[in-house]
């Protein structure tokens, strides 16, 4: 496999951990009404690196990518951490 090819699939692998993570930042931000203390893009990349390692976690466990429980696990990640951050935000 080439360079290239390696990366085309790294980047197919965390593709759904990034779109996840930039829409878990941009409605948590939108439905609390409040722009929270951290810079969106500082939240979008904290959740991209939490919901990647969920993936990868998933992967390690389960032995292949693209199951329902790796995606649950992304989610359930993603929104954990925005939950958290949306907490630190409101002292």
């Amino acid at each position: 496999m080439g360079f290239v090819a390696l990366l085309l699939h790294v980047s197919g692998f965390l593709a759904p951990a990034v779109a996840v993570a930039l829409c878990t930042t941009l409605v948590g931000r939108w439905g609390t009404g409040r722009p929270g203390r951290m810079r969106w893009w500082v939240e979008w990349a904290l959740s991209s690196l939490a919901g990647g390692l969920a993936l990868l976690g998933a992967l390690w466990m389960l032995g292949h990518d693209g199951t329902i429980a790796g995606y649950s696990a992304l989610v359930a990640c993603c929104a954990t951490l925005a939950w958290l951050l949306s907490l630190r935000g409101a002292r």
